[in-house]
């Protein structure tokens, strides 16, 4: 089960590769499985915009924790994705405004909601039916 971090960053990264635009209905489920027009799984493995996306939304996480950016780009280079890739990301990240964190941010905050756990209320039929 995936936690509201990383539920909010993989959404986030599958709407900047695939360039869903944000008034668009899309939502990573529990499992990881993403809704958008259909169910879908990102495998990096199998695929170059599925990796991209993993890639982006594992850096999201790490700079959400507090990491800079200069230190995800030499992280991933050092993970052997490549410079120029590296780079891509770099740059990304660096462009994504304040404000754009912030929405980031209300989405976690958001998962998290989805994740607590409500009690359920009595089901038992009462009276006369």
């Amino acid at each position: 089960m995936l936690n509201p971090e990383n539920r909010a960053c993989l959404e986030w990264a599958c709407r900047v590769v695939y360039g869903i635009d944000a008034p668009t209905e899309i939502y990573t489920r529990r499992d990881g499985t993403l809704v958008w027009d259909d169910l879908f799984k990102i495998d990096p493995a199998n695929s170059p915009s599925d990796a991209s996306i993993a890639a982006l939304a594992q850096v999201m996480k790490l700079h959400l924790g507090g990491a800079s950016f200069g230190e995800l780009r030499d992280d991933l280079i050092r993970s052997g994705v490549g410079e120029q890739f590296a780079n891509r990301i770099y740059d990304h990240l660096v462009d994504v405004l304040a404000s754009e964190w912030a929405a980031l941010r209300g989405r976690v905050r958001w998962y998290g909601d989805d994740m607590t756990c409500t009690a359920s209320g009595e089901t038992a039929v009462q009276g006369e039916t």
